[in-house]
């Protein structure tokens, strides 16, 4: 059967049932609008999207919004606004600095008249002021009993100057009338070798180990005329109040040979209170065997070198015997 008896068949059911005839319909050529809606739609089905090309544009709309920054102008227009974003954010914090600052002066002006006024007070009654106004107190005092030829005690106040300064308890050349001995001999500290006692060269002469540079009355001169097969050192000496002095004693010989021979310091010195002190014979003393520097006759001077303690040492007598 070709299309035209279909054709009358489908004719025979569109007239219904009820309408059937026996009558045939004959259908020469399509018609002119169907032709052209068959041509429209074969032509539309060559471009009809197919479910793959639709899957696989739906996958590129998915990878496209995780992938923002690949988007074409997306970048640029990012960038801009960064640019924007910054600028009034800068803006603001510099509106703020600006505030912020306002405040700091203000606060930092009342704490700086808090505590102006705190250390003004506290400089009219510093440590600083009052130890000053104690040094200049024991300077004149110093001067007073150097005036008064009282040499040890102004070493003393000397030490408690170096004390209040913070100084090495060293002391330092004071001008001074010499120490006088009990006679009224000027103290040179020295002894001819004619005096003599328990067979030995004496001085009695009152020195001071103490003062820097102070070579008037702690170097004792002996001439000795005689040598013997042994020689010994003998010295009396204590501190101003107490024994807290370290020393050293050197003999220096006829050839100029210069040796320390004894030391001083506080477990070596005994004694009363300065002030209860009247004979050489109050204080414990030290001696020194000086055989091998005593070899000839001649001039031998011993020094006494003070290095350190609070006290000069007070020398009450100095002997050296020739056995």
């Amino acid at each position: 059967m070709g299309w035209k008896g279909l054709l009358v068949v489908g004719a025979a059911l569109l007239l219904g049932a009820g309408y059937v005839s026996a009558e045939v319909i004959t259908i020469d050529k399509e018609p002119i609008q169907l032709v052209e809606l068959r041509k429209g739609y074969e032509a539309e089905l060559k471009t009809a999207a197919t479910p793959d090309e639709l899957a696989k544009v739906q996958e590129e709309h998915e990878q496209a919004k995780k992938n923002l920054s690949k988007s074409e102008g997306y970048s640029q227009k990012l960038s801009l606004l960064e640019e924007a974003k910054k600028k009034e954010i800068e803006a603001i914090n510099a509106k703020y600095l600006k505030e912020q600052e306002k405040i700091d002066v203000a606060t930092r002006k009342s704490i700086d008249e808090k505590y102006e006024k705190k250390i003004a007070e506290l400089k009219n009654r510093s440590v600083a002021k009052t130890s000053s106004s104690y040094q200049a107190k024991l300077e004149k005092l110093e001067k007073e009993l150097i005036g008064k030829n009282d040499l040890a005690g102004a070493l003393m106040v000397q030490s408690e100057r170096r004390k209040m300064s913070g100084a090495p308890a060293v002391a330092t050349p004071i001008a001074a009338a010499p120490v006088a001995a009990p006679s009224s001999t000027p103290v040179v500290a020295s002894a001819s070798g004619k005096g003599k006692d328990n067979q030995g060269h004496v001085s009695s002469v009152r020195g001071l180990a103490g003062a820097e540079g102070n070579t008037s009355n702690n170097i004792y001169t002996f001439t000795l005329d005689r040598i013997s097969g042994q020689a010994k050192l003998v010295f009396y000496g204590y501190g101003s109040r107490s024994g807290n002095t370290f020393g050293k004693v050197y003999l220096i010989g006829p050839d100029g040979s210069r040796t320390e021979v004894a030391k001083w310091r506080p477990d070596l010195l005994k004694g009363p209170k300065f002030a209860d002190i009247k004979s050489y014979t109050d204080v414990q003393p030290i001696s020194a065997d000086i055989s091998s520097q005593v070899k000839q006759p001649g001039q031998y001077r011993v020094e006494f070198q003070y290095t350190d303690g609070d006290e000069a040492l007070n020398i009450y007598r100095v002997e050296i015997q020739t056995l």
